[in-house]
């Protein structure tokens, strides 16, 4: 005998499991055991999830990693450990499923998260209460986190036409999706019927409207080009500029995944860079940096235009000035850098773009929503490793992973470094030739650098796909 769940299908088992979940269980507690690490194996977790949040095994795997993973930590359970043990002890409950979720997509990991809030739709059925709401605009939101606009999009009509009506924030969604498909009628449609009056009943919602009025003026930017570019799509969600893309021809999208750049990948990104800032007439007189590795970058930076030591220091609350006199460049090795900000106050102080400052991060990290997008990007990665960072150098005939620690001071990592750096005829070549990529751009966060705007939150979808690995 079947026993079938409120949405007349069989309740999966054991039984009912494909191969390919059964090796994406195997490999997980493979993972788990030969690593010692069992983040790594639930990393092969998620590909299950994909396939199969029904079954005992999957969800059973998921509990016995998270049980290791919070000994590792010194503690009993954790909040994640809790939502699968609860949905292990009850296969049918679909707010269990919402849980899991929705705290995956909060965790900005709609990946993961989706397949749950799926399934939490299945069980519920034909129903439309207030829990069947919140599920549908979950997956409506997750889609366009993942980049799925079009499917958001129908999402959102299936909202409105379901439960009668959109509040403001989803139909500003929809606009944004709509110009990110580049249907810029329908995108100005759509924020139509989102006026200033409604925006001003909830507390931030005017500026979200403005954001999304921006951007669409920023699509329109490109009206006369046929096809547009990571670079351009970059600009269109953050304002800012992006120096290097990913030139495999074999991974899609011009990301990063896994990136270990080089001492000669450094000093050309560096080097292209001052030469930007130099045609920009944006030489800075001062040096800084936030960070704990990236003192020699800063000092490279230092390196190409001769700054003076006293003029080379750590990141203080009140850096970010009004006066373009004494203009400063603030470095960063990676985008998350900017999480080591002393405190609120000077992450709000920082993400206003004022005449005195403009930022640079080498590494971006796109797969993790960055609260603040530099005004230059040197590339974007999933996970990076710098030359002067811990790196891990894989023999891949023996098998063997070796730690290299750097042992040289920030100083002369820069020094050797510099000696690398391009020819300066070859520097401005590249520049000239990015600065012609961004001539239609009309507004640059580092051209709008007198307080009225913000540097942005760096979003994780984009039109342009890309491969990422688990979480």
């Amino acid at each position: 005998m079947r026993i079938l769940g409120p949405d007349g299908n069989p309740i999966a088992n054991d039984e009912g499991i494909s191969d390919e979940v059964r090796q994406f269980v195997e490999r997980a507690r493979q993972a788990s055991e030969e690593g010692g690490d069992p983040a790594s194996g639930l990393q092969q977790l998620v590909f299950a999830f994909q396939q199969d949040v029904t079954s005992d095994l999957v969800i059973g795997a998921t509990v016995d990693l998270l049980t290791k993973m919070a000994q590792l930590n010194g503690a009993d359970n954790s909040d994640e450990l809790d939502l699968f043990k609860n949905l292990l002890e009850n296969r049918t409950e679909p707010s269990l499923y919402y849980q899991i979720g929705n705290r995956f997509c909060q965790l900005q990991q709609p990946f993961v998260g989706r397949p749950f809030l799926k399934r939490a739709r299945q069980l519920v059925g034909n129903q439309l209460t207030e829990f069947t709401q919140a599920v549908d605009v979950d997956i409506a939101q997750s889609a366009m986190d993942l980049g799925a606009y079009e499917e958001a999009i129908n999402a959102f009509h299936g909202l409105n036409d379901v439960y009668g009506g959109l509040p403001i924030w989803l139909v500003l969604e929809m606009g944004e999706c709509y110009a990110l498909l580049r249907q810029l009628d329908e995108a100005e449609a759509v924020y139509q019927i989102a006026p200033p009056e409604a925006a001003s009943q909830f507390p931030g919602m005017e500026e979200v409207r403005e954001e999304v009025g921006d951007l669409i003026a920023r699509v329109r930017d490109f009206d006369g080009q046929e096809e547009m570019t990571l670079r351009d799509w970059h600009y269109v969600q953050t304002r800012s500029m992006l120096v290097e893309t990913n030139p495999d021809e074999n991974l899609p999208g011009e990301r990063f995944v896994f990136f270990q750049p080089n001492e000669e990948d450094v000093a050309y990104i560096v080097g292209t860079t001052a030469a930007v800032l130099d045609k920009k007439e944006l030489a800075p007189t001062r040096i800084l940096w936030l960070g704990p590795t990236s003192e020699p970058l800063a000092r490279l930076f230092a390196e190409w235009w001769e700054v003076e030591p006293e003029n080379i220091r750590p990141y203080q609350h009140g850096d970010n000035t009004e006066s373009d006199e004494d203009l400063a460049l603030l470095v960063l090795a990676h985008s998350y850098d900017v999480m080591h900000l002393e405190d609120e106050a000077a992450f709000v102080d920082l993400a206003q773009a004022r005449a005195g400052l403009v930022t640079f991060a080498l590494d971006v990290r796109w797969t993790e929503r960055q609260p603040l997008t530099p005004d230059i990007g040197g590339f974007l990665s999933q996970q990076c490793y710098l030359p002067w960072e811990t790196r891990f150098l894989v023999d891949q005939e023996n098998q063997d992973v070796t730690r290299v620690e750097e042992t040289r001071t920030p100083e002369e990592v820069a020094k050797q470094i510099a000696d690398q750096f391009p020819e300066d005829d070859e520097c401005d070549e590249v520049a000239d030739e990015l600065l012609a990529a961004y001539e239609p751009c009309t507004d640059l966060i580092i051209d709008h650098r007198d307080g009225t705007l913000i540097r942005r939150p760096l979003v994780t979808h984009s039109p342009i796909k890309s491969p990422k690995l688990g979480f």
